[in-house]
């Protein structure tokens, strides 16, 4: 499926087409846009997010902020998400990679000395600048043989109206149901009812799909009891 079959698809589900009919250039154009407005939304959307990148780049020793984008020190689309964010130490064999925690602006804030240097880092901090993000490491890390890891949910691209359409199951129902609603205000036409809870249950179904299991962590200052927990005896 092209983008020009599924505009066309979606035009004729909102009744503006007949079955033997293709859009005019400018309604072509018009969809073309209402699609590309779309997917720019549904990139704020987790969970219509079916793929995570993972992106390496060389670490600076005694260098605490890398920019985040296309052009920029990790050289990605600007990611509106981050999934993880971990280092790789190429001096161990094989390669050790390693997890860093997150940082919120407050705890960020707390932070008395963010000038102190440590051979591995232990925390980042995002921040998310445009047209560049910045990630800043704490402790800044003094080994010259670290790479940066990132892992960032990846949305579908914009698209073209010659591009052919690949994407996984459910999205071909996804894309053609929620432009028709979308569409609909420009040609003057009430969508059915039909449709637009086709095109919620076809957005609901893709975030259903792309639900992740994540670990869960409990800081060990919150537990309790130390050492393993009897069921039946009801004691550690």
């Amino acid at each position: 499926m092209t983008t020009r079959d599924l505009i066309n698809a979606s035009l004729k589900r909102l009744g503006v087409l007949d079955a033997a009919e293709t859009a005019a250039p400018q309604d072509m154009a018009d969809g073309l846009q209402r699609l590309n407005d779309l997917i720019d939304g549904w990139g704020t959307e987790r969970l219509t997010i079916y793929k995570t990148a993972r992106t390496t780049w060389p670490l600076i020793p005694n260098q605490a902020t890398y920019t985040i984008g296309t052009g920029g020190d990790c050289n990605i689309v600007r990611p509106v998400f981050i999934s993880d964010l971990n280092f790789i130490d190429t001096s161990q064999d094989p390669d050790l990679e390693m997890g860093l925690s997150p940082l919120t602006t407050d705890a960020w804030s707390r932070i008395p000395q963010k000038a102190l240097t440590s051979t591995y880092p232990t925390s980042f901090y995002y921040n998310a600048t445009y047209p560049l993000a910045e990630v800043t490491f704490w402790m800044i890390p003094t080994s010259s043989t670290l790479l940066g890891v990132m892992y960032t949910p990846t949305a579908v691209t914009e698209l073209g109206l010659n591009d052919v359409i690949s994407l996984p199951p459910g999205y071909r129902r996804f894309l053609r149901d929620n432009l028709a609603v979308e569409l609909a205000p420009e040609f003057d036409v009430q969508p059915p009812q039909t449709l637009v809870m086709a095109a919620m249950e076809s957005k609901a179904n893709i975030k259903r799909a792309n639900i992740k299991p994540y670990d869960l962590y409990v800081d060990p200052a919150l537990r309790p009891r130390q050492g393993r927990y009897n069921i039946f005896s009801d004691t550690p």
